[in-house]
């Protein structure tokens, strides 16, 4: 949302930013974000309060809107999109949100009949269970990047030993569940350095000796551009648990050319700018990557170029025209992570866990 207000503001469109109070954080801290309140110091950029006109409408964040609003406005807008950066469905299976509720919710809350703005491929398939009862606009909108800023100086595999990583929240459901599968895509072998920053402490432990060459680097103790500069491999693999709704980490390094070894589950979300393959095949393709350094290279700067397509600040332009005249779709076809009757399944089981928690 951030970077988008940027690009927006860069294109000399006047931006009225809303701040909402949702019953999803009800009983939280209520700390103001003061990255986002700056966003008001942009040129055209303003903050907004009582009923909203607009030409196009973003709403971020659907588990807020799904549990609904305190003290809602009316939102006018000829395009309104929720964008969903957070899956409906958990790793497990179970409905975390029901899509369909909360454009109902946001219906009365706000006034406006949405559609449904997916980040990810990942997303998409999630949402498209519901389908036809939502309607999803027919292009993703994708997080966007800085170009200049996610550039890297050195290119892979240009020193004596070559180094492999991966960084994100110390977030155990990042790691996979097993510990072969967490450690076998970091050791490739002879000629190899690992770093791992936001590795989570109760970890370090449960993955036993080989993490003792590895270079652990606490979350956030170096600037990521910096981080993702030393490597000449970036891999992920996440636990069974999880849904990886974008994946900004990844998109950072293939921005940064630096060739990204995946979960095939992320294939919905970054296509052919990855490669995909189970943990215990990674070291073969990571030993096969630095056999040809030259076609390693040449790959990933292909790569960071049809990244940049998609994800730049400087598409946004276009990326807004085009959400203008998306006439949306409530199409079924492609890939879904649920049939018509699961999904209803999911959603009632999720209603009853609703009415059990407000009942306690």
């Amino acid at each position: 949302m951030i970077s988008d207000v940027d690009a927006f503001s860069a294109l000399g469109a006047r931006v009225g930013l809303m701040i909402v109070a949702s019953r999803f954080f009800d009983g939280a801290p209520d700390r103001p974000n003061e990255r986002l309140l700056s966003l008001a110091d942009l040129p055209g950029v303003h903050l907004a309060s009582g009923p909203a006109r607009a030409d196009l409408a973003f709403l971020h964040h659907p588990l807020a809107f799904a549990a609904g609003l305190h003290d809602p406005h009316p939102v006018r807008a000829e395009t309104a999109v929720l964008v969903a950066h957070h899956p409906p469905f958990r790793g497990d299976g179970s409905l975390e949100y029901n899509p369909v509720l909360a454009g109902r919710r946001v219906r009365a809350d706000l006034g406006c009949a949405i559609r449904w703005a997916p980040v990810s491929g990942v997303i998409r398939t999630q949402l498209r269970s519901f389908s036809p009862m939502l309607c999803m606009t027919t292009e993703d909108w994708i997080n966007s990047f800085d170009g200049d800023t996610w550039r890297a100086s050195r290119p892979v595999f240009s020193g004596a030993r070559a180094t492999v990583g991966r960084h994100g929240r110390p977030d155990i459901l990042k790691w996979p569940g097993r510990t072969e599968d967490a450690v076998d895509p970091l050791t490739p072998g002879q000629g190899w350095d690992t770093r791992v920053m936001g590795l989570p402490t109760e970890m370090v432990g449960m993955l036993g000796p080989r993490v003792a060459e590895w270079e652990i680097v606490p979350f956030n103790a170096e600037p990521i551009r910096d981080f993702l500069e030393r490597l000449d491999a970036f891999v992920y693999f996440h636990h069974d648990r999880w849904v990886e709704a974008f994946g900004r980490t990844v998109a950072e390094a293939i921005l940064m050319e630096r060739p990204c070894i995946l979960d095939p589950r992320l294939k919905p979300t970054f296509g052919p700018l990855a490669t995909y393959c189970r943990p215990a095949e990674a070291r073969d393709r990571l030993v096969r990557l630095r056999a040809d350094a030259t076609a390693a290279r040449i790959a990933a700067a292909d790569r960071r170029q049809r990244a940049l397509a998609l994800w730049s600040q400087s598409e946004i332009g276009a990326r807004l025209s085009r959400l203008g005249s998306d006439p949306g779709t409530r199409s079924r076809r492609g890939v879904k992570s649920a049939s018509v009757s699961m999904a209803l399944r999911k959603a009632m089981g999720l209603s009853r866990r609703q009415l059990l928690a407000g009942g306690a």
